[in-house]
């Protein structure tokens, strides 16, 4: 006669993954504040009661409606442009305005990126219906404004990258 399945398997070791064993005492923090916009953040501002729920989420820099972030309510007319205090870098990150008005500059291609676009440009040149209607040369089937993005960001790297100079 067999046993019962419940049986065999409660017999069986149970196999368990050994992971590595963490520091409680040892505190990493995953982004760092810039010393300016720290220093901002030591005059906290404070509930003001006769001010409105939604004037005071607003200085304390909440949003009072979560939902508004896909709706633009006729309310907020301007982008908030952050304060002189933060860095241009995290305004651009943040999607604010930057100091001088532009925005970030296009951050440049990765290696497989640099390969694909390479010899895409090495064919095709400028000619974006080509490159997009090429399945063998384009395997991620980018757009034609994908692909002028990738082109831009791969002739401005060019010339200062020493992996794209050496071939």
């Amino acid at each position: 006669m067999g046993r019962s399945r419940k049986k065999y398997k409660q017999s069986r070791t149970k196999v368990r993954v050994g992971l590595p064993k963490k520091n409680p005492r040892l505190f990493k923090p995953s982004f760092s504040v810039p010393p300016k916009l720290l220093q901002s953040l030591a005059d906290e501002p404070q509930w003001d009661d006769q001010g409105t729920v939604n004037h005071n989420y607003h200085s304390f820099g909440v949003l009072s409606d979560p939902n508004s972030l896909s709706e633009p309510s006729p309310a907020s007319q301007s982008i908030d442009s952050g304060s002189d205090l933060e860095e241009d870098d995290l305004k651009a990150a943040l999607g604010k305005k930057r100091r001088d008005g532009r925005s970030a500059p296009p951050q440049p291609l990765t290696a497989m990126q640099r390969i694909h676009i390479g010899r895409l440009v090495n064919k095709y040149g400028d000619d974006y219906q080509s490159m997009l209607m090429d399945i063998k040369l384009n395997p991620m089937q980018h757009s034609i404004g994908t692909l002028q993005k990738l082109c831009i960001r791969y002739h401005m790297y060019q010339h200062k990258n020493p992996l794209i100079l050496a071939k």
